[in-house]
């Protein structure tokens, strides 16, 4: 099985359940307030390690409570801490989230350690880069410290998964030559602000020099673009409870099946199998599922069909 390096922030996620997500302006009561381990780079290595990939993180933990909670949650679900390192200065990041009775959710970020993630660090890991066959990489972190892993990963053949979330721009050179780039819809629109629809804005990014353009859609399922064409796939019917890691879950699955050999197409069905069995569950870490939930979903699915 290929190692899959996951570089990326590490944060403590206060979740807020409300009745809506609050209007500018608005006070509202909490039905409930909950910590989970989180972050995008750590809700996609976890995702890894509880599906059976081998998976090794490189991150930022500030010395405090928070972050040793977390590191032990990475470690539980059998991903490897080789690149995480200590910040003396800076607190673990902390995002607090709002999830509505409807499983929408928005989120405040204060990145604190992740913040200070910078290339020195990268350059003191780049050991587990060179050793890797697949990367996943988020913008939690500083862009100057994803645009050169980017670069590493080109250099070294090694397949970077970028998921370009929170939404920013990205300098053409981090386009050309990636493996695959996975946005959701608002974050395809914000780097192709020009008026069209999902599938050329998505063929735009593919022309720039992306090979695999996956668009991810929620509950409409997910769009492929590459030199194939286009493609589209629907995603399992369930009840949203919360959203908050359904993206992550997706992008952590798609990893561990490409690493195990599954072609695009069946990488991508049972990314979503993952991603819809943690919008039915609460939480960012705490709704990933483990590799036998998984099977078992999917052995379900194929005697109903």
């Amino acid at each position: 099985m290929a190692k899959i390096v996951v570089a990326g922030s590490i944060n403590m996620d206060v979740v807020i359940r409300v009745p809506h997500i609050p209007r500018e302006g608005e006070t509202l009561l909490a039905r409930s307030i909950g910590r989970y381990g989180g972050g995008k780079g750590a809700n996609q290595a976890v995702a890894v390690g509880r599906l059976g990939g081998d998976a090794v993180m490189i991150g930022r933990l500030g010395n405090d409570d928070y972050g040793k909670i977390l590191l032990d949650s990475l470690s539980d679900s059998g991903v490897r801490t080789t690149g995480i390192e200590w910040d003396p200065e800076q607190p673990t990041g902390t995002a607090y989230i709002n999830v509505s009775d409807r499983g929408e959710n928005n989120i405040v970020v204060h990145s604190g350690a992740n913040g200070r993630f910078d290339i020195a660090q990268m350059e003191r890991h780049v050991r587990l880069l060179e050793e890797a066959e697949y990367c996943l990489m988020q913008l939690e972190i500083p862009m100057e410290t994803v645009e050169h892993a980017a670069a590493v990963c080109r250099n070294k053949n090694v397949k970077l998964l970028l998921n370009p979330a929170p939404a920013q721009p990205l300098r053409p050179e981090v386009l050309r030559g990636l493996y695959m780039l996975i946005p959701n819809e608002s974050e395809l629109n914000l780097l192709c602000p020009e008026p069209g629809d999902l599938q050329s804005k998505a063929t735009q990014l593919h022309e720039a020099g992306v090979e695999n353009v996956l668009v991810t859609l929620g509950s409409r399922g997910c769009l492929l673009v590459n030199r194939d064409g286009v493609r589209s796939y629907s995603a399992i019917s369930v009840k949203a409870k919360d959203t908050t890691a359904a993206g992550d879950s997706f992008i952590g699955g798609l990893a561990v099946a490409l690493s195990q050999g599954k072609t695009l197409d069946e990488s991508i069905r049972y990314a979503s199998v993952v991603a819809g069995i943690a919008v039915s569950r609460e939480g960012a870490q705490s709704s990933i599922p483990d590799r036998e939930t998984v099977s078992r979903i999917i052995k379900i699915m194929e005697l109903s069909d």
